[in-house]
């Protein structure tokens, strides 16, 4: 699988980068050291140009970075200005280093060419600290491969099956609703976008909290999101009740106050040929803030569910002699995305400029 190098990937929510603490993490198979500086987040090549020991391993010293087997001293631009017991640092004494952007409470590096570095392609991700939601961070590490985590974020109608028990709250009814709905794809420069109608929905797990309605009440929820190069999925849900909203050209809501309203932003980044990254954060809308928890537990219970499958699929593809896949009727999403993704990598090849998001 090829990905995007021209593109802006996350490696790690803020809070994960404290003063002082050189943190290893590998992005496209190219292994990178982070720390944070009174400047912001530096990130480099996790190789010492001496003996090639691991950054990571290094200390802190200001905004620079010290390689603790023989005490080269790297400042932020990977230029080597210290060599313990060499007077001559020779020019090409430096280690590469990467464009970082700290943006929506999230890290993010360009893997690129550094000269097209454009920070208009970094996506809305909004992120967990935005007052409008109440979200917790989160992060699962998978033994699969990026793009198939891609694949199950463009098409929910998994959530039927794969997350009965969480999101579908044991209700097949619940699940049900993003098979039968009618469904909206919209291609977008950078990604596609999918939005449904789910119509006369049962209480569940993720609607408004108990005795804020009838326990039997039915309502309608719009659900929209959209998917992102290289990686981003951003998605908002709002409950309404039957007859209180009308629905706009674009086929969303016009008018009328949601009952309830969940969002949540998550980002996934190829770490390995093999392995990847996934970032997450979902929760209610402010107002129900005390609910934080519950939706953070609910998060996590179902992520899970999604990387036990996830990573059993790909067991099953490593097994298989030449494995193909039979498109259905519920891969538009994918497949819309899949020839997005061609046409971006087409561009980035032929070194013409990205679309924005």
């Amino acid at each position: 699988m090829t990905y995007l190098r021209n593109a802006w990937y996350m490696a790690g929510w803020d809070k994960d980068f404290e003063a002082g603490a050189p943190k290893a993490e590998t992005i496209l198979d190219e292994p990178i050291v982070l720390y944070r500086t009174d400047a912001g987040v530096v990130a480099m090549e996790d190789r010492c140009i001496h003996r090639l020991a691991p950054l990571s391993r290094g200390r802190c010293e200001g905004a620079n970075l010290r390689c603790m087997y023989h005490g080269l001293l790297f400042d932020p631009s990977g230029q080597c200005i210290e060599i313990p017991g060499q007077d001559i640092i020779p020019k090409a004494a430096k280690v590469k280093t990467y464009p970082v952007v700290e943006r929506h409470a999230a890290i993010w590096l360009w893997m690129g060419d550094p000269a097209l570095a454009d920070e208009s392609l970094i996506p809305p991700f909004t992120g967990y600290r935005d007052p409008a939601w109440a979200m917790e961070p989160g992060r699962m590490d998978y033994a699969a491969p990026a793009h198939l985590i891609h694949d199950n974020l463009l098409d929910l109608s998994h959530i039927a099956y794969v997350h009965l028990n969480s999101f579908s709250g044991g209700n097949p009814a619940s699940g049900r609703g993003w098979i039968d709905s009618d469904t909206m794809y919209k291609t977008l420069p950078r990604g596609v976008r999918v939005s449904r109608w789910m119509k006369g929905m049962p209480p569940s797990a993720a609607g408004p909290a108990p005795g804020r309605i009838k326990t039997e009440e039915v309502m309608d929820v719009w659900t929209s999101y959209d998917f992102l190069a290289p990686g981003i999925f951003l998605q908002v849900s709002e409950r309404y009740r039957r007859g209180e909203y009308e629905v706009g050209e674009d086929g969303g809501p016009r008018s009328g106050e949601p009952v309830f309203s969940t969002f949540t932003c998550q980002a996934v980044t190829p770490l390995t040929e093999n392995t990847a990254c996934y970032f997450f954060a979902y929760g209610p809308w402010s107002r129900e803030a005390e609910r934080k928890q519950f939706f953070a537990d609910l998060g996590v219970r179902a992520f899970t569910e999604d990387r036990e499958m996830i990573e059993a699929q790909h067991k099953v593809i490593q097994s298989t002699a030449n494995p193909r896949m039979m498109p259905m009727v519920m891969d538009k999403a994918v497949l819309t995305y899949a020839g997005v993704l061609k046409r971006l990598l087409r561009e980035e090849a032929a070194g013409a400029p990205s679309a924005v998001a």
